[in-house]
């Protein structure tokens, strides 16, 4: 397990090298107006290797092999992350469709109900904030563009 996890903090090493490179060398990291396109992921980047860096120095510094073995969490956990991928998933394919609102809520429903074991009241509300909520804030106020609803009775009710 501990040449695993040096090789897997290697491995976000050189990722987040690669992705500092990219966006310093094919983005613009600075503006006129303030930062650019390259500056969020070339920060991000940067956190990620020194997370990166902390992580191979702890695992260095272990004596000795600690459990060996493939160690998977138990059914009801397997079944939860393959509900969330499944998930993440039929939200990606169906945001054109449905449109950011109508797929974020019913992405947000499942997740909180099903996975969150949340009361439908708080369901709603965080459901509602994260979509509709989330939907005027970047289209209002910070000019982004995101789905809308390509089937003709969503887009008339404004979906």
């Amino acid at each position: 397990m501990h040449r695993k996890h040096q090789i897997a903090a290697l491995c976000f090493l050189a990722f987040s090298a690669y992705l500092m490179w990219e966006s310093w060398n094919n983005m613009e990291y600075y503006t006129p107006l303030g930062p650019g396109a390259g500056f969020f992921p070339f920060w991000l980047g940067a956190l990620l290797g020194g997370l990166g860096i902390v992580w191979l120095i702890q695992v260095s510094r272990r004596s000795g092999n600690t459990e060996e073995g493939l160690s998977l969490p138990p059914r009801g956990g397997i079944v939860r992350i393959l509900s969330i991928l499944v998930s993440v998933a039929a939200v990606s394919a169906l945001m054109d469709f449905l449109g950011f609102q109508l797929a974020m809520f019913l992405f947000m429903i499942f997740m909180l109900m099903i996975l969150g074991r949340q009361t439908i009241w708080t369901t709603v509300i965080i459901a509602l904030m994260c979509s509709v909520g989330v939907y005027h804030v970047f289209g209002r106020y910070l000019d982004v563009q995101l789905p809308a609803a390509s089937l003709a009775f969503l887009a008339r009710l404004g979906l």
